[in-house]
């Protein structure tokens, strides 16, 4: 099994880089009109939220975005200023076509492993990647997607596979000067978890320990996000300056933050 999973995603790993590889040669041999369309950008945020988590805060975002046709592959890192913030790098390939979306993410976190390796895969806990399928549909009044785990470090507190699914749907709209964008995300069965010791103290200051356990999304149906987004752009020659400023909020964690993100993207 161990070996079976370390082929398969040492193969992934290897489509990932010839298809950056095909992405860059693809220039060459096409014509004007199917060139590569490529941008990159990068992004400070006062908080790194991620489906109703806190997963860091202020961070570097960096982005790389490769388009030919309906294909896309998209690198992106997160690298938090804080020391015990974790390093993170998502590669995600996919293709669109008439508003439909279908692609695959690899998440690779480093502390998961102890010693930070990229190259790196097992069949447990320790496993610092987790693979996701998403499938999705996009039109001028909203998006609809839906996420699910499928490879990696993603298991129930038992030990069986999780399968985590997360689903968001996502509105857009104009006013007053700023582009806004309204976000809500479910998560429909018990997700990936740990459990860990907490020591309680009763009211005649007698103290046991319990188990509790911690999901990444919740242990049944939950709405884990609710959001809103307003965004004010600014041009200067060839970039585009997004400022945006964010209420992110998890109704199944009772948590609400507020942060703000500076944007530079190439035009």
């Amino acid at each position: 099994m161990k070996k079976s999973l370390i082929t398969h995603h040492s193969s992934l790993i290897t489509h990932h880089l010839s298809l950056i590889i095909m992405f860059l040669l693809l220039p060459v041999a096409a014509g004007a009109q199917d060139r590569v369309k490529a941008s990159v950008s990068g992004s400070l945020v006062s908080k790194y939220m991620w489906r109703g988590l806190k997963e860091g805060d202020i961070s570097l975002q960096p982005e790389l975005d490769l388009k030919w046709k309906g294909l896309n592959l998209n690198i992106w890192g997160d690298k938090g200023l804080d020391k015990d913030d974790h390093d993170e790098v998502d590669i995600t390939l996919g293709y669109s076509r008439w508003g439909f979306n279908i692609g695959v993410i690899d998440y690779w976190t480093a502390d998961v492993d102890p010693r930070n390796r990229f190259f790196f895969f097992s069949s447990g806990r320790d496993c610092p990647h987790q693979l996701e399928a998403n499938i999705g549909y996009t039109c001028k009044y909203g998006s609809l997607q839906a996420y699910t785990m499928f490879a990696g470090n993603d298991f129930k507190i038992d030990g069986r596979r999780a399968y985590s699914t997360y689903i968001e749907l996502s509105v857009p709209f104009r006013a007053v000067g700023l582009d806004w964008d309204v976000r809500a995300g479910i998560s429909p069965m018990e997700s990936a978890g740990k459990s860990h010791e907490e020591k309680v103290t009763d009211a005649s200051g007698k103290t046991t320990t319990v188990i509790r356990g911690d999901w990444m999304y919740g242990e049944r149906f939950t709405c884990n996000m609710v959001s809103i987004r307003a965004t004010k752009d600014f041009e200067f020659k060839h970039l585009r300056l997004p400022v945006y400023v964010e209420l992110h909020t998890n109704p199944y964690l009772q948590t609400a933050h507020v942060f703000l993100g500076i944007s530079v993207a190439t035009l």
